[in-house]
Formats: C-alpha cells, sequence, structure tokens
C-alpha cells in the first residue's frame, strides 16, 4: 500500500513539473561579470534579433551611453563618448535584456532621438 502511494505521489510530482516547465528559451540578459562579457551577451543579443529590433537595441545603448552629455563638446573631448559602447555602461543595464534596455532608455527624458518613420 505505502509503495503504491508513493508511486503515485512520485507520478503526480513529475507530471506536475513537466506541466509547469517553461516551454520556451530563457531571454538573454546582458552579463555584466566584465565588459568582454557584456560584449558578448550583448552580440548575442543583436544575433537573435531583426533587423528592425536591432537597430532599436542599438539606438537604445547609444541614448543610454550619452546620458548626461550637454553638448557635442563633451563627446569631442571624451573618447569614450566617441565609440558608444555596451562596455560602457555594462552596471547600468546588467541583467537587462533587449526589451529592458530599449524600455530603460525611452525612459531617459534627457535624451531625445527621433529615427525615420516616427
Amino acid at each position: 500500500m505505502l509503495k503504491a502511494f508513493t508511486i503515485v505521489m512520485l507520478s503526480s510530482f513529475f507530471a506536475v513539473a513537466c506541466a509547469t516547465a517553461p516551454a520556451t528559451q530563457d531571454v538573454l540578459r546582458i552579463d555584466a561579470t566584465s565588459t568582454d562579457s557584456a560584449e558578448a551577451s550583448y552580440k548575442a543579443m543583436m544575433s537573435e534579433r531583426s533587423e528592425a529590433d536591432q537597430q532599436r537595441l542599438a539606438l537604445a545603448v547609444l541614448m543610454l551611453n550619452m546620458e548626461g552629455v550637454e553638448s557635442a563638446r563633451e563627446v569631442v573631448d571624451n573618447p569614450e563618448l566617441q565609440s558608444p559602447s555596451i562596455g560602457r555602461i555594462k552596471d547600468k543595464v546588467a541583467g537587462l535584456s533587449a526589451n529592458e534596455i530599449i524600455e530603460l532608455a525611452a525612459r531617459n527624458p534627457s535624451i531625445q532621438i527621433e529615427t525615420p518613420g516616427q
């Protein structure tokens, strides 16, 4: 009797576990452990997106890099700003997915960039 009960319980447990397991892959997130890991996770993130989504994500990264910049002179004087990268903002976007990075940039009131078709 106890053996049958145990088998039924284990079967139920496995059925529930299989039914609740996610059916899709995990969303890629920025690994900010190092600049190299941030660049690698960003590259992987970009590779799985459509061309339009790649442009939105690249624009969001640019916007976040330019946060706090008040003039073109600052860009000229700061070599880091001349080549904006995910590595520069890795701590700001640590653990975020592509959509979350885009949303973060959209919430930034200090940067306004219009793209064709908007």
